[in-house]
């Protein structure tokens, strides 16, 4: 859990970045006085969504991982909770990412008052619903786990 907290940081360092060059509207290489003239795909809105979204993903990921080791839990428990936190990182991380390309900013798999289906929406909501059941589980089982003194 905190390698994959970490991992999701890094991304988010990428994330920055795209962030960064979305608001220059371009890509800058300063101090080197280079500026490519490069239309970053997405919005700087998604790009910001992404770059925190992550970071936080990552800071839970690692703090639920010294949360685990302050609790007593099944090895069965502790493998849901390890993966739940996995699969919520990362489905999280493809809702930011795909839900700044899909009008209804990936919410639904149907029409709604934001916009209308598309693949990108689905690329986004899937991933999120599986990762939001796959942490709840995690929490209610470290929720139930024994506080170790």
């Amino acid at each position: 859990m905190i390698k994959h907290g970490v991992a999701a940081m890094l991304v988010a360092l990428v994330g920055g970045f795209a962030l960064a060059f979305s608001m220059l509207q371009g890509v800058s290489l300063s101090p080197i006085p280079v500026f490519l003239d490069v239309e970053i795909p997405g919005s700087t809105r998604g790009w910001r969504i992404f770059h925190i979204g992550m970071l936080m993903n990552g800071i839970m990921a690692i703090a639920l991982a010294f949360a685990l080791r302050a609790v007593t839990v099944t090895a069965t428990g502790a493998a849901l909770v390890s993966w739940g936190v996995i699969i919520a990182v990362w489905g999280n991380g493809m809702f930011y990412l795909f839900g700044m390309f899909a009008q209804n900013h990936g919410l639904s798999l149907h029409e709604s008052p934001l916009g209308d289906p598309s693949l990108a929406g689905a690329l986004a909501f899937i991933p999120a619903i599986v990762g939001a059941v796959a942490l709840t589980v995690a929490l209610i089982v470290l929720l139930l786990g024994e506080r170790i003194d």
